[in-house]
């Protein structure tokens, strides 16, 4: 799996500015675990389109923050949805466990200098 947390790009994606990364990095981290409940409420309902559409809100999320493995989990995803696959099993596992090593690192990624 890639890297959990990349703050040199984070910063980057924030135009240089570390308390903006930090700031997505937080909004991220506390729309997390709502977005992983919607997710995975999805895949159990087999329903598609909101499956698609937070599955994309996670992707969307990513974008700013610096968060390899898991921009990387949504890509795969949205893909597999995209491409209607039989078992999405997979993809939603490693979603989720991009989501629970987010979670668990990131407290401690917020503690540190940006």
């Amino acid at each position: 799996m890639s890297e959990i947390l990349d703050i040199p790009y984070a910063i980057e994606q924030a135009g240089g500015n570390p308390e903006l990364a930090k700031e997505l990095f937080t909004m991220l981290l506390n729309d997390l675990p709502v977005l992983r409940d919607k997710v995975n409420q999805a895949f159990a309902d087999s329903d598609s389109q909101a499956l698609w559409d937070h599955t994309h809100k996670i992707y969307g999320s990513t974008a700013y923050c610096g968060v390899p493995a898991l921009r990387e989990a949504a890509r795969r995803l949205e893909g597999a949805i995209k491409q209607q696959a039989e078992d999405l099993t997979t993809e939603i596992e490693t979603l989720n466990q991009a989501i629970v090593e987010l979670l668990e690192s990131g407290a401690a990624a917020l503690e540190r200098d940006w």
